[in-house]
């Protein structure tokens, strides 16, 4: 008798991926299925997503076998049945969306169809100039409008408020939209959901920077469950566990989404990284060699850039590490 061999850990992981899909699959009752009709997805949930019509309506479907990737802020075709369930039977075309690189997947995409992106930061979890430059170089290069939130401004000491200010004045100098923002105190959060209005906006950031909170401030019927940031650690608490689409009074709505610890860039080629720069990128004209990496090279623009003070040391200094981060993946 032939001895059974083992299956290895991956193996096992996809056997239960197809009995799970097959078991999902199986639960679709086509029978009684309405029209195919328009919708808006909200979240996702493994094979199945929250659906909102437009009447407002919400339906929890399953998705089509091999549509491929369905996320929040997705407009798909859908139909239902009398027990509010249903099936996605198409995704229309995007008009943008916001991808990262993920260990096992490939490139993931996070949310689709929105036309602003807003970076949250905090003083804690630890600021880092590195993840926020990350972020914005992900919108430059998803060619979506970006502004910046500097969050939980009350907590801030008096050392950390005129760091944070000079922090501000940088991304406010190279063009960039700025907002000094606490859900506490409720400073500044009219202004900010002036500049939501009428927009497909996502809020992207490290776990703990409160996301989830600003949207609760903005939109208080909306309920979001918040966390603390654990102590020990400094890095945020999870709270939110998939990206939810919540409709704004006006026309638009926001995204809020799981946060990440960095914002991956691995899946760029070296030679696209500067065109996520938009100060660096406008200093490119008089390197002396067409393949310069502006890692400091012998007549590389950027040097007499830096010395004028036409760009900004942080940021020359954040473009290199995200290069050399680049090239040794």
């Amino acid at each position: 008798m032939a001895k059974r061999q083992k299956l290895t850990l991956q193996q096992k992981r996809r056997l239960a991926e197809r009995q799970q899909k097959k078991l999902e699959t199986d639960d679709i009752d086509e029978s009684g299925l309405s029209e195919a009709k328009q919708g808006l997805v909200i979240s996702r949930f493994g094979e199945q997503v929250d659906v909102v019509d437009e009447n407002k309506n919400i339906f929890r479907v399953y998705l089509r076998q091999n549509l491929g990737s369905c996320v929040s802020g997705d407009q798909v075709m859908f139909r239902t049945n009398d027990n509010d369930s249903g099936v996605v039977e198409a995704i229309e075309p995007r008009f943008s969306e916001l991808t990262r690189p993920t260990p096992h997947s490939g490139i993931k995409t996070i949310v689709a169809n929105i036309d602003k992106i807003f970076v949250v930061v905090a003083p804690f979890p630890d600021y880092s100039s590195l993840i926020l430059d990350r972020y914005l170089v992900a919108c430059e290069l998803a060619r979506i409008e970006s502004e910046i939130i500097f969050n939980k401004t009350d907590l801030m000491t008096d050392e950390q408020l005129i760091f944070f200010e000079d922090q501000m004045k940088i991304y406010q100098s190279i063009g960039y939209v700025v907002h000094k923002v606490s859900c506490k105190t409720s400073n500044q959060i009219e202004s900010l959901k002036q500049r939501l209005l009428q927009h497909k906006s996502i809020f992207v950031g490290q776990s703990g920077v409160g996301k989830s909170s600003l949207i609760n401030s903005l939109l208080p019927e909306a309920e979001i469950l918040t966390g603390a940031v654990s102590e020990n650690s400094r890095l945020g608490t999870h709270t939110t566990t998939a990206s939810r689409l919540y409709f704004l009074p006006d026309k638009g709505y926001i995204i809020d989404s799981p946060g990440v610890r960095e914002f991956g860039l691995s899946h760029l080629e070296p030679e696209q990284l500067i065109d996520g720069f938009i100060d660096l990128k406008q200093q490119l004209n008089q390197c002396k060699f067409r393949n310069c990496r502006h890692l400091g090279e012998k007549g590389c623009s950027l040097n007499a850039a830096l010395e004028t003070q036409e760009i900004n040391a942080q940021r020359l200094s954040n473009y290199q590490k995200i290069y050399q981060s680049i090239i040794s993946k």
